[in-house]
């Protein structure tokens, strides 16, 4: 089904995905349709055309240019702000289409993976916005297979996932089976319980000097600054996304000092948690 931005809502959504189709495609984009993030699914933004505006996420805050990608994974929260004569595309696609992905794109299309905004040369936007057009054009055929579908989104995937690679390098996506991926889960399951280095070491049956090599080596940092890391990023998305007093954003993510969860993300953020929503609730134009 193709909707345009007018349509989108979690009922147009429920709509198609009942009627076996696994994949909605919008043909026109705004602000509020892209703050509209449907449940067990994830999304694929084309902006063919944008002068101005910015996209914030729990990662980072990009400025918006034309000719950008940018995938929406599940448990992150988004806030676009887009300037008016923007043109671009969405796929809204349902989290078992993922089921059918190899493990590297798997990993790329999960909440693990940092490839959120891809800036790709002319060559590579020409093939993503072909394979935008040949979904779409499958989606609004009068006799719609959804298994080919699917095998066009898969082709899109691994587009994505062969660009960042050529990007980035061959290691800067992991597999299921690796070290630091696993150790990634870990965390994001454990961080708000479990800040203790050796407790990770222990479920992955390595020592901590270990842990420390593998997740430097591919993180950059040590595995404490990177549960750290993890704590903030959760603070970034309760402060945007929740009306939770810092107090209690603290206490939830484990820290029973707040002024220690204070001089924490002061440090990792050059702000205070009382500033970051300030500024976070400044540049939100719908807020009063």
């Amino acid at each position: 089904m193709v909707i345009d931005k007018g349509l989108i809502n979690k009922n147009s959504v429920e709509e198609v995905f009942n009627k076996g189709i696994d994949v909605v495609f919008q043909d026109e984009i705004n602000a509020e349709s892209l703050n509209f993030f449907p449940e067990n699914c994830f999304t694929i933004i084309l902006l063919d055309k944008c002068e101005s505006g910015r996209c914030i996420t729990g990662l980072n805050t990009y400025d918006l240019v034309s000719q950008q990608l940018f995938i929406h994974l599940p448990k992150r929260e988004y806030k676009w702000n887009l300037p008016a004569g923007t043109a671009g595309r969405r796929l809204i696609i349902n989290d078992s289409v993922l089921k059918t992905f190899s493990p590297t794109l798997k990993y790329t299309f999960s909440s693990y993976s940092r490839f959120e905004m891809i800036k790709p040369d002319e060559e590579t936007y020409h093939r993503f916005s072909v394979e935008f057009n040949a979904i779409r054009k499958e989606i609004v055929a009068d006799t719609i297979f959804p298994e080919l579908i699917n095998a066009r989104i898969r082709l899109l995937a691994l587009i994505i996932n062969l660009w960042v690679e050529h990007a980035y390098g061959n290691k800067a996506l992991n597999t299921p089976d690796n070290l630091a991926f696993r150790f990634h889960m870990l965390v994001d399951k454990n961080f708000k319980t479990q800040k203790n280095v050796a407790f990770y070491a222990r479920e992955l049956c390595i020592t901590p000097n270990y842990l420390g090599v593998i997740c430097r080596k591919q993180y950059q940092v040590s595995p404490l600054e990177f549960i750290k890391e993890r704590s903030i990023l959760e603070a970034k998305n309760l402060l945007h996304s929740s009306e939770r007093s810092i107090k209690e954003i603290a206490f939830e993510l484990g820290f029973r000092n707040f002024s220690h969860f204070s001089y924490l993300f002061r440090i990792k953020t050059g702000s205070t948690p009382k500033n970051y929503r300030k500024r976070l609730q400044q540049s939100d134009p719908s807020t009063p």
